[in-house]
């Protein structure tokens, strides 16, 4: 019996694995949404549930699409008693620099509540912790932003004992160098220790088709580490549907069985319906993203190495691993009935995230449902209302159901389907002030160019007695298709200007398409804008959500 990767599906990058209380825990990053962290639980590494999220107090407004919260170390210390989480906050990442501040909080349960943050260092980022005899190091790439011959800006992992009262104490030592990898861009390192071997597992290669998990070892914590010559886990050139392997940590499961945690994607299917070829020239699209798989591994000659054989992950964990639980299900259908009880951390522990700032007064959970009061465009880097769930599938339908009075063609309020603020598409009620009604419309945008290919004739204009509406998306694979209905009736298509049922290209929202940084997924939600007054509010009584992975690659 085995159980299928990814077991996280959709945006889920950057995956930390540990074990407390009897348990296991998993931290996901999650860039500009927020809570800055998803964290999830198991008992037994194969069936995870959400606690919710760390970090939902964070400020990110301002910060570019896919800078924010970047990969978060979630250990477990005996001697305090208490999770350690320690996070990057990336503010900008274009040019030389890289302007990033590390932290750590603390918490005795992993649902909080957590410490307040405290400040690490700013060397570089993804930072790891390791403690050891009630002291604790930290390891992270130092960045070197200098365009002169001869320096690398992957400087090394560097590592420096920290407390939480006194900071960092004595110096920082490049414990594992790039001398023998100039272009392998080390980075996310954990540290661990297993039969007197200290071990570092970082990240190679980049986050793209690249991507690599490498293994150094050394007697001391210090140094010196020999590295592994072949990399741990790598899905370049490999014969996989789980690409851009790399990223990870371990832990001991059940019955003594180890396991890496890393980040994977998986490309659409292609147009036409032949193979990808998974070579240099391989060119798939992720629209999910980066997403989280688990893979059995066994000891040989004091290194790990994959259960399975080789180095490129499988779909199947059961593949060399001690699993005993049925292939489960993997279809999804939520349905969401927003009120008052369990306040905004309910949202989080139902896996909805928000856009880099978390304003109370414009997302409140009332009576007859979820008010979002109307805030910046779906563009805006800064005060956005806006409330997501991640895409899990390639074939997924959602639906929304929202009462909104507009009074300008600047208020509008709806569902949305994003990748980040350069692609998304936003099928809104809004305001027609020639008409005097509200309408239905649709705007695109694919990489900063926008389009509403309703034009003015085929926006769907909607009774004032209509009292509720309800609005959906559905995709399979390439094809987005829109639709609404009247206060309870079925569901009618959205159609072009000729007529027929409008059909978008839902592959603009991936990994490969969005142009520069881009390290989310998609997903879909609901939004309210006001680029007026601020006066506008929208009330949502109900989402859906459902996939179908029977339609996946």
């Amino acid at each position: 019996m085995s159980v299928e990767n990814p077991i996280l599906r959709g945006f889920h990058p950057d995956p930390c694995l540990c074990r407390a209380q009897g348990r296991y825990y998993l931290a996901t990053s999650t860039f500009q949404w927020l809570p800055g962290v998803s964290l999830y639980a198991s008992d037994d590494l194969m069936r995870w549930e959400s606690v919710g999220g760390a970090l939902a107090g964070l400020d990110l407004r301002g910060v570019p699409d896919s800078a924010g919260a970047w990969a978060p170390d979630l250990t477990y210390d005996d001697a305090t008693g208490r999770f350690w989480l320690t996070y990057t906050v990336c503010r900008q990442i274009d040019g030389i620099f890289k302007d990033v501040a590390n932290y750590v909080v603390t918490a005795e349960r992993i649902e909080g509540p957590w410490s307040e943050p405290v400040f690490v260092n700013a060397s570089g980022f993804d930072p790891g912790l390791y403690h050891e005899d009630g002291r604790h190091y930290v390891v992270n790439p130092q960045w070197d932003p200098r365009p002169l011959p001869g320096h690398h800006r992957f400087n090394g992992l560097i590592m420096q004992e920290f407390s939480l009262e006194e900071g960092l104490i004595g110096g920082a030592r490049v414990v594992l160098g790039n001398d023998d990898a100039v272009n392998w861009l080390r980075e996310g390192p954990h540290v661990m220790r297993r039969d007197g071997w200290y071990y570092i597992a970082c990240a190679e290669g980049g986050t793209g088709r690249r991507h690599r998990i490498r293994m150094a070892r050394s007697r001391e914590l210090w140094g010196p580490y020999e590295v592994c010559p072949e990399p741990l886990v790598c899905s370049w050139c490999a014969e996989t549907p789980l690409r851009k392997a790399g990223h990870g940590n371990f832990v001991e499961g059940p019955g003594g069985q180890w396991y890496v945690c890393h980040l994977t994607s998986r490309y659409l299917p292609r147009r036409d319906g032949s193979p990808h070829v998974f070579d240099e020239r391989e060119d798939g699209l992720s629209p999910l993203g980066r997403e989280t798989a688990l893979l059995p591994v066994v000891w040989i000659d004091g290194w790990p190495r994959l259960a399975s054989g080789g180095i490129a992950p499988v779909p199947d964990i059961g593949a060399g691993g001690n699993c005993h639980h049925d292939k489960r299900p993997r279809h999804q259908c939520q349905v969401f009935r927003f009120g008052p009880e369990g306040g905004l951390g309910r949202l989080w522990r139902e896996e909805w995230l928000a856009p880099r700032v978390v304003d109370p007064a414009r997302m409140t959970l009332a009576e007859n449902g979820l008010v979002l009061a109307g805030g910046d465009s779906p563009s805006s880097l800064f005060d956005r209302s806006a409330l997501v769930r991640r895409v899990t599938s390639f074939s997924w339908h959602a639906e929304a159901t929202l009462s909104f009075s507009p009074a300008h063609y600047g208020q509008s309020a709806g569902l949305i389907c994003e990748y980040d603020s350069r692609a998304f598409v936003y099928l809104s009620l809004g305001w027609d002030e020639e008409a005097r009604t509200r309408v239905i419309d649709v705007l695109t945008c694919d990489n900063g160019a926008f389009a509403m290919p309703l034009g003015n004739a085929a926006r769907v204009r909607v009774p004032d007695a209509a009292r509720e509406v309800t609005l959906a998306v559905d995709v399979r694979a390439y094809d987005l298709t829109l639709s609404y209905a009247l206060d309870g009736a079925a569901l009618e298509p959205v159609r072009g200007q000729n007529g027929a049922p409008l059909v978008l290209d839902a592959s603009t929202m991936s990994d490969e398409h969005v142009d520069g940084w881009a390290y989310t997924g998609t997903v879909v939600g609901m939004t309210c804008v006001d680029c007026f007054d601020k006066t506008a509010r929208a009330t949502f009584s109900r989402f859906f959500y459902a996939d179908d992975e029977g339609d996946d690659a």
